[in-house]
């Protein structure tokens, strides 16, 4: 009898001991959760739901969540609250976040240097021809003190004229196209497809004539640096190959933003991938000189005393080693 329960006791340890195993075992193979805000459908953005279509964030043993909110302050504040790990914010926002005491940095930047697709536009009936000829006129942005804002005053004082600037929203497009402002700042992949139908055109490129700059980085909520950097670097490596992936195969890039930007039209689907996400720097790499200049929207802002690049950005993570 006393053998018996030895034995019946033994293999209850061992039952005991497998069942620890394999909770063990499925505890390793669970996926860490990443939170991703976006503020809108934009050529960057697009990125992140291909890396989750592709394959590629679960290879890292990601799952990453995206959610998409109305327009970037919207994300700002998701960031500050903690419920989302990661998002795409200008330098200026993330100063001004900083400065109130919210806890994030910018870790890496995932849209090309220069803003490229970025255009002053006019209907193209319109007398305007060159940015000379708008001096003293309104340019449509989304709203004042904005980067379409920043960026529209910078080219205007570029150019030595003067504009006044009229806040439309959402409604840029349609603002510029019935005449309702004289001409507007346009952004990719807006500007694209008005160039490729006629009904707008450029008299200023931003991509062509601003220097580098980090028009919008990733910024991530400091709980996530502190305490998951192994999660945060698994991400951007994932993100990084995504992107590689994306540069690579034109192709396959090709038909996901005509599923992500519902647009038919190979024109305007070939411009995005050329113009735009060809540009990006795959590793994430950003430039102190590059965030130097992107703290001038601050000063825009008002904020003459903006901090310094190290302040709001780290290069901690950054260049990602890409294969």
């Amino acid at each position: 009898m006393t053998s018996r329960r030895s034995s019946v006791r033994g293999l209850l340890r061992a039952g005991a001991f497998f069942s620890l195993l394999l909770a063990g075992s499925t505890a390793s193979l669970a996926s860490d959760t990443v939170r991703v805000g976006v503020g809108a459908v934009y050529p960057t953005y697009s990125v992140f739901f291909a890396g989750n279509k592709l394959g590629i964030y679960k290879k890292h043993d990601l799952d990453v969540e995206i959610t998409t909110f109305r327009g970037g302050p919207a994300t700002q504040e998701a960031l500050a609250a903690g419920s989302i790990d990661l998002s795409a914010i200008a330098p200026a926002a993330v100063n001004l976040a900083v400065k109130k005491g919210v806890r994030e940095k910018i870790v890496a930047m995932f849209t090309p240097p220069a803003p490229d697709g970025w255009y002053i536009m006019v209907p193209t009936d319109s007398p305007v021809k060159t940015m000379a000829d708008l001096n003293g006129k309104s340019v449509g942005v989304t709203q004042k003190g904005s980067l379409t804002d920043f960026w529209t005053h910078r080219v205007a004082s570029l150019s030595a004229i003067t504009v006044s600037t009229v806040p439309l929203g959402g409604g840029v497009v349609p603002g510029v196209k019935s005449k309702q402002v004289d001409a507007a700042i346009v952004w990719p992949i807006f500007s694209y497809k008005s160039m490729v139908d006629g009904s707008l055109g450029p008299v200023f490129s931003l991509g062509e004539k601003l220097p580098p700059s980090v028009s919008e980085g990733m910024a991530a909520h400091e709980d996530m640096i502190e305490y998951r950097p192994a999660v945060l670097k698994r991400w951007l490596a994932a993100t990084s190959e995504t992107i590689s992936h994306m540069q690579a195969d034109k192709a396959w890039t090709e038909d996901f933003l005509k599923e992500y930007f519902k647009e038919d039209n190979p024109q305007v689907l070939e411009l995005v991938y050329k113009e735009f996400i060809m540009h990006i720097r795959a590793n994430g790499l950003m430039k102190k000189e590059e965030m130097e200049d992107a703290l001038q929207a601050a000063q825009f802002l008002g904020d003459n005393e903006p901090l310094s690049p190290d302040k709001i950005f780290s290069t901690a993570f950054t260049p990602i080693p890409t294969k």
